[in-house]
């Protein structure tokens, strides 16, 4: 069973997308080493004392640092590795399954080997040439053996190999991580396989299942310490008695070792991931503390110099500085790859980790019953029915997480009274859906208790009931409303004008060719395998059911006012009593040199987001840069890196999320990001793209120059207002309207993106629906009145909570910033208040304050009474605003 990607950690396909060198390389390099291991072995017998000189003391130290900095280097070159995979690059090997046995101990194997010959050294490998040059023949033998008779690496490389523990030791954190080439297809040959997920795969073998499986892990790193004292304090034997002597003072230096690691791990609470890699990083300082010295010296004989004492106190100092970096990013990713676990990532590594997380969270946790089909599940109290659905495998389609976009409804059939009331935006997105009191938005229910649903959205439509039906007031004259625009404001007006008007003629011009869609999840079809399957937000037959007649793909020319008119691009025209604009935005690219060449992109509706991919794929893409550092470009560059680019995001201010979050929050969401793979660079900004034929680099206004194959500006959007403006309708950024979303044309109306109220266009899901809610019952004769809708916004990366609503700064003296920090976790949250009220807030970290932090800053609560409560971090104060 092979480790699959995290997405924290780049996974073996994406590794191998990234190398520009090609495999044709690495075998001529892989040719060319076992020519240099043959070689050596010619050396060590025809003249000894040069070959114990260049392999001992000049190659062999050297390993341990390549294993700790860029581990695929060694994997890539290794000599045994190419010997190993020379059957099956041949096609000769038998690829057979390795028996039980030889997989429950090929760890163990490697490491009593690794043990007995390193040590052997002192007394015999050191000072014979001959049956050093065996050891190396006898190890490409057994290579090769064992790719010959066994699948992949499971017959030496990831088994028995007496290099295997030291490297797996190491490699947990590189600080280069090189595509392992010898992989081009992957056979499943070894579990938690580090060819396949390098940076995950030594936390998989901590958190394995199988105690024992992991336990072999820990005693080696806990050994090794004592180990490397051993080897360079015990004296070198010169009789045979000594010899035996010599294996019994290792014996006692590791059971020491050993002894302390235990201790450790008994009584100080740290994991076991915490202590192994201290003990590694020891380990490695120690071998360079007694090593390097002769190595300099051996270097330096043989230019015939003499390497001054104090550079080798300079290069150790070097390297513990590197190995406490090397510690600290270990430490940093322990509670991502946890998080992830619990998120429920398609990971098929072993299930400890998530046994331990479940053992962490003890107490009453509370049942969900997914329908149909009764599948049972223990849920942590707090998380949303979606978040429980993704980590138990249950088929449920995720959007915004907010509530707003509709992706998915669920149907409650017990249990309601352990679900928080829903909020007025999931209630307004039920209403659209068409759907009644038992049926809620799985991603705004947190659950207290024991709950039954359904999550099929069909089922639900079919199972809910339905809405209550509102009183009518409209206008009995209107005979035709036409809709320009199909997305979110345009389909919502649609069905509002069908709500208060029950036989009007409804027309829906849409100038893209599907259906409404979750625009907000639109990235995913950048790394998506499904394509469409699972955006659109309404079934056909919705359309229908409400007597909604669509134009797909289909373009406005122009608008006739005087004649009530709507010209389209087929030669027809469409008459109208009342027009509701709704034809939203576009990305804002500025005037950029070069912008247009292949590779250079914008990111705003489905079908771009499909050619991004398409392209990715047909230019065997690997850099990206993206021009952008808000909500739109951080998703792209979690999109594009889970598709195997380095990514690197421009953002021309000093922070990221200027509009979401506060230098604070920004900087831990950048650490955060750089993490996962991507890299941010602040205060830049694009001055040109260029390339022959396609994009192949991007030049910063500072002068630097980045290598990129694909280029995407997501800086902001322009309403779409040309139509409206050759009308004659009032325009500045976008269309002018008044509370009741009526532009200067008293029977044209706007909402969504393309309109500007009280100098605005804030661009957000939330406000174009209730903007095209008002638009709409003004439209057919009622009256409504838009009140400005508080921002809610989230960050849809996996692994990232965060959450902002409202104004997340003071702007005043009167303001009032409660700011909590979690170092050691690093998460961050704050309140805004204003005259004692809830007026925003940042949550980076906290998913289950979320949504009571969320209504109680819409609510507007009044908190004076519990600022005390709440700058000691006594947020649960805040749980009765869910009402």
């Amino acid at each position: 069973m092979t480790s699959s990607p995290i997405t924290l950690f780049p996974n073996y396909l994406q590794l191998r997308s990234r190398s520009r060198l090609t495999p044709r390389f690495w075998r001529w390099v892989r040719a060319g080493v076992v020519v240099a291991a043959l070689a050596y072995v010619v050396l060590l017998l025809v003249a000894p004392a040069a070959g114990l000189l260049l392999w001992w003391r000049l190659t062999v130290p050297v390993l341990p640092l390549v294993f700790l900095a860029a581990p695929g280097i060694w994997r890539n070159v290794c000599p045994l590795a190419a010997a190993n995979q020379a059957p099956r690059r041949f096609n000769f090997t038998r690829a057979l399954t390795p028996p039980a046995w030889f997989k429950e101990y090929g760890f163990v194997i490697g490491l009593v080997a690794f043990f007995v010959f390193a040590s052997s050294r002192k007394w015999l490998f050191n000072y014979s040439g001959p049956a050093s040059a065996v050891l190396i023949l006898a190890a490409l033998a057994g290579a090769f053996l064992g790719g010959y008779l066994f699948k992949g690496k499971s017959g030496w490389c990831s088994s028995i190999c007496p290099l295997y523990p030291v490297q797996r030791l190491y490699n947990q954190t590189p600080f280069a991580t090189v595509a392992n080439a010898h992989c081009e297809t992957c056979v499943g040959c070894t579990k938690n396989c580090y060819d396949f997920n390098p940076g995950v795969a030594y936390l998989a073998d901590l958190y394995d299942d199988d105690r024992y499986y992991a336990n072999y892990r820990k005693f080696f790193a806990a050994a090794m310490p004592g180990f490397i004292l051993a080897y360079f304090l015990v004296p070198d034997p010169t009789t045979v008695p000594l010899v035996g002597w010599m294996y019994i003072q290792f014996a006692i230096y590791m059971i020491v070792s050993v002894g302390l690691f235990n201790l450790l791990d008994s009584f100080v609470k740290v994991s076991a991931n915490k202590l192994t890699a201290v003990y590694a990083a020891a380990a490695l300082n120690l071998f360079y503390f007694f090593g390097l010295p002769g190595w300099l010296k051996a270097v330096s004989g043989l230019f015939g110099g003499a390497a001054p004492a104090w550079l080798a106190w300079v290069l150790q100092a070097g390297l513990l500085a590197l190995t406490l970096l090397w510690i600290a990013r270990t430490y940093r990713k322990e509670p991502l790859f946890l998080g992830q676990l619990l998120q429920g990532e398609d990971t098929r590594i072993a299930t400890g980790a998530a046994r331990v997380l479940k053992q962490a969270a003890q107490g009453d946790r509370p049942a969900l019953t997914f329908m149909p089909g009764e599948v049972r599940v223990l849920a942590e109290p707090g998380r949303t029915i979606l978040e429980i659905a993704e980590a138990n495998n249950q088929k449920i389609e995720a959007g915004c997480r907010m509530g707003v976009c509709g992706a998915d409804p669920v149907v409650i059939l017990s249990g309601m009274e352990n679900l928080p009331a829903a909020g007025a935006d999931e209630q307004s997105t039920l209403e659209r859906l068409g759907l009644g009191a038992n049926c809620r938005m799985a991603c705004m229910c947190r659950v207290k208790g024991p709950v039954t649903l359904a999550t099929n959205v069909r089922e639900a439509a079919a199972l809910a009931a339905p809405p209550a039906a509102a009183p009518r007031v409209f206008d009995h004259d209107l005979k035709r409303v036409v809709i320009i625009g199909n997305g979110i404001a345009g389909v919502t007006a649609a069905d509002y004008v069908r709500r208060n008007h029950p036989d009007c003629e409804i027309h829906l011009v849409g100038r893209e060719r599907h259906h409404l869609y979750n625009r907000m999840a639109i990235t995913r079809l950048i790394y998506g395998r499904s394509a469409m399957s699972g955006l659109y937000l309404q079934p056909e037959a919705w359309y229908a059911d409400k007597q909604i007649t669509c134009w797909l793909n289909t373009h406005v020319t122009r608008l006739d006012r005087e004649n009530k008119q709507v010209h389209l691009a087929t030669g027809e025209d469409l008459a109208y009593d009342r027009l509701i604009l709704a034809s939203g935005s576009a990305s804002l690219v500025p005037p950029l040199p070069g912008f247009g060449l292949p590779g250079t992109f914008v990111l705003r509706e489905a079908d771009e987001a499909m050619e991004i991919r398409g392209y990715v794929q047909q230019q065997q893409c690997r850099q990206a840069v993206i021009a952008g550092g808000g909500l739109l470009g951080l998703e792209a560059a979690y999109a594009l890196h889970k598709i195997g680019l380095d990514v690197v995001v421009l953002e021309r201010g000093e922070w990221l999320l200027r509009r979401q979050l506060d230098a604070r929050a920004a900087r831990l969401l950048e650490q955060y990001l750089q993490a996962l793979g991507v890299t941010i660079v602040t205060r830049a900004e694009t001055a040109s793209v260029q390339g022959a034929g396609r994009l192949t680099h991007v030049t910063l206004k500072d002068g630097r120059v980045l290598p990129a194959e694909v280029f995407l500006v997501a800086i902001g959007i322009q309403p779409n207002v040309e139509l409206a403006r050759a009308a004659g309708l009032e325009v500045k950024r976008g269309v002018l309207v008044d509370d009741a979303m009526r532009t200067t044309a008293p029977d044209i109306f706007a909402a969504g993106d393309v309109c500007e109220f009280a100098q605005q266009v804030p661009g957000l899901w939330p406000v174009a629906v209730e903007q095209a809610r008002v638009a709409a019952i003004n439209a057919t004769g009622g009256q409504a009145s838009y009140q400005t809708v508080i921002p809610v916004t989230a960050l849809k990366v996996v692994g990232v909570d965060m959450t902002s609503v409202g104004r997340f700064e003071a702007q005043s003296e009167a303001d009032l910033e409660i700011a909590l920090e979690d170092l050691e976790g690093q998460r961050y949250r704050k309140l805004v208040i204003h005259g004692g009220r809830l007026v925003g807030a940042i949550l980076l970290g906290y998913p289950l304050e979320a949504t009571a932090v969320t209504a109680a800053v819409k609510a507007g609560r009044d908190v004076s009474a519990d600022l005390d409560a709440l700058r000691a971090g006594e947020w649960q104060v805040l749980q009765d605003s869910e009402v």
